[in-house]
């Protein structure tokens, strides 16, 4: 499998698929880049995919994190992948953690290296303030994450100490937070109740790893604490790009979402009916479309 070593000589583990012009796409938190491999392998005789798992996730779980600031660290991932690669005019997507990634690479390299971009259903603001509503989890923020603020306070102590020595009611209640996190990123009941299978540690471990745990503490602390604003710097973003949205997001609210419009003018905006924050999952055939007028 091929692994690219990074500026502090973390090794990063991507996929590397297909022959042509190349297309990068950025997963969402806790979430392997082979989930993006029934979407692309349609288009692989035209297009190379460069998957990478970003750090902390996927094939690369077990690398720790050498900053403090999670996205900063993925956009620092991102730029070293494809200054290593010697990728130019790429075609660029990102799903909700990715999309974040993609928007703080934006602000610290720029775009030069690409060609366009694709974000799917991430809003332009994670945190809530006085001027803004439509962050993570929208009007439920401030109680979402005060739970999860909870459970940090209770696990921080066994930090540095394998898995196993977790407590069995805190590695419950670990699972039972990322279950309903989960949860919030469907909207059709068939996929709630997959995602509800995220409180059962045998299954849910198949997916999300736990030789670095502390990947999810230090995913959720960076939401909470980290500047993710990026309604500044989007303004500035002249690629071509196309904002995928789902109209039934609880993740993120579309109406914040649609807000893109007045900072990109000529960013596309697809609304997807009938659909929550998971879009290639929940609207497999819409997204393999979008994916294709993309590409095209």
């Amino acid at each position: 499998m091929p692994y690219l070593t990074t500026r502090d000589g973390a090794r990063l583990h991507y996929h590397d698929i297909g022959r042509g012009a190349p297309v990068v796409l950025l997963h969402g938190f806790a979430m392997p880049a082979a989930l993006w491999l029934p979407f692309v392998l349609p288009f692989a005789r035209r297009y190379r995919f460069i998957l990478p798992d970003l750090r902390g996730f996927g094939g690369s779980h077990r690398t720790p994190l050498a900053q403090r600031c999670l996205l900063t660290q993925h956009a620092d991932d991102l730029a070293d992948l494809l200054q290593g690669l010697h990728l130019r005019d790429v075609r660029l997507g990102g799903l909700s953690m990715g999309a974040c990634t993609a928007l703080q690479y934006h602000r610290l390299y720029g775009f030069d290296r690409i060609r366009s971009y694709l974000h799917i259903d991430q809003s332009p603001c994670v945190r809530n303030t006085a001027d803004w509503a439509h962050g993570l989890l929208g009007a439920t923020q401030a109680a979402r994450l005060a739970d999860w603020q909870t459970l940090m306070r209770k696990l921080e102590p066994y930090r540095g100490q394998p898995y196993a020595r977790l407590p069995k009611p805190l590695r419950r209640a670990l699972w039972a937070k990322l279950g309903e996190f989960f949860d919030f990123a469907f909207h059709h009941r068939g996929w709630k109740a997959v995602s509800r299978l995220a409180r059962y540690e045998l299954l849910i471990r198949r997916v999300a790893p736990t030789a670095n745990w502390t990947i999810y503490l230090d995913s959720v602390r960076s939401y909470l604490e980290d500047d993710y604003d990026w309604r500044t710097t989007l303004p500035a973003l002249q690629v071509p790009m196309t904002v995928l949205i789902g109209n039934d997001s609880i993740m993120y609210p579309a109406e914040g979402q649609r807000t893109i419009r007045e900072l990109v003018p000529h960013a596309r905006i697809v609304d997807i009916p009938d659909c929550g924050h998971a879009i290639p999952f929940e609207a497999p055939r819409a997204f393999r479309r979008e994916l294709a007028r993309f590409l095209g």
